[in-house]
């Protein structure tokens, strides 16, 4: 069962400008086995923001098998917890008679990028990030400012690809669409699209690229639906959700997914 820590300090992290320090924080915690979450919610009072706990208790991801022992491999290269990689890992299973290639924009050291590619070894597997951190922050994104999460390279993700012994993925340097998106073929399809980018205006540019080249039945999953201090993307996910082409499910883990539909 996922454990938490309620400890005020965090608050003074998410709440100052210094997001470094939030994220080595975060990563030390998550390396054993917590997270941390705000004692208030009062800065992001503009959003209903509360403690969600699950009373399910049916834990898939802890059964030993293919996920479990690539999930050792890659967490990490990852601050996605077991619950979204697990979910990641079903969909790219399932999703596999689905027409298209799989897309990963939001890559940091590659934990789901290479995850994804393992459970669906079939499919190219596209992996895009600046590598240099956060892109496009607004005054959408209460927390980010542009550059956090730059800790990594593509070596970084290379060298989990060789560990994973996976050989279908792609990487694509740079911001995406704006400088990488000419890379890959203009009339591929794709059955399923990781967004995380945590910031709204990137988000948004990503989903408008991929959504005319999703295949029908195809899933977007957005990272950080519903976190505090992503409230940029939180936005952007309600505002999608008002459409009629997709269905779009809130997933209480974190991940807003979004099935396309055809329209008339």
């Amino acid at each position: 069962m996922q454990r938490w820590l309620q400890n005020s300090f965090f608050a003074l992290f998410v709440n100052g400008n210094d997001m470094s320090l939030k994220h080595l924080i975060r990563r030390g915690f998550h390396a054993l086995g917590y997270d941390l979450i705000p004692a208030s919610f009062s800065a992001y009072s503009h959003v209903p923001y509360a403690v969600i706990t699950s009373h399910a208790s049916y834990a898939p991801w802890l059964e030993q098998g293919p996920f479990n022992e690539a999930y050792r491999r890659i967490q990490g290269n990852t601050l996605v917890d077991v619950h979204r990689c697990y979910e990641l890992w079903q969909l790219a299973q399932q999703l596999a008679s689905c027409p298209g290639n799989i897309l990963e924009i939001g890559v940091w050291r590659g934990g789901t990028g290479c995850l994804m590619a393992k459970a669906s070894p079939s499919k190219t597997v596209f992996l895009c990030d600046t590598f240099s951190g956060v892109v496009k922050a607004s005054q959408k994104d209460s927390s980010y400012k542009g550059n956090e999460h730059a800790d990594t390279s593509v070596n970084v993700v290379k060298k989990l690809a060789a560990k994973l012994e996976v050989q279908n993925i792609r990487i694509l340097q740079g911001i995406f669409p704006d400088e990488t998106a000419p890379q890959i073929d203009a009339d591929m399809l794709f059955s399923l699209c990781h967004i995380d980018v945590d910031t709204y205006q990137s988000a948004r540019d990503c989903f408008d690229w991929v959504w005319p080249r999703m295949a029908i039945g195809g899933v977007v999953i957005f990272d950080d639906y519903g976190f505090y201090g992503c409230d940029g993307v939180t936005t952007l996910c309600n505002e999608l959700g008002t459409r009629t082409d997709n269905l779009m499910l809130y997933n209480l883990n974190g991940h807003a997914i979004l099935v396309k539909q055809a329209t008339p």
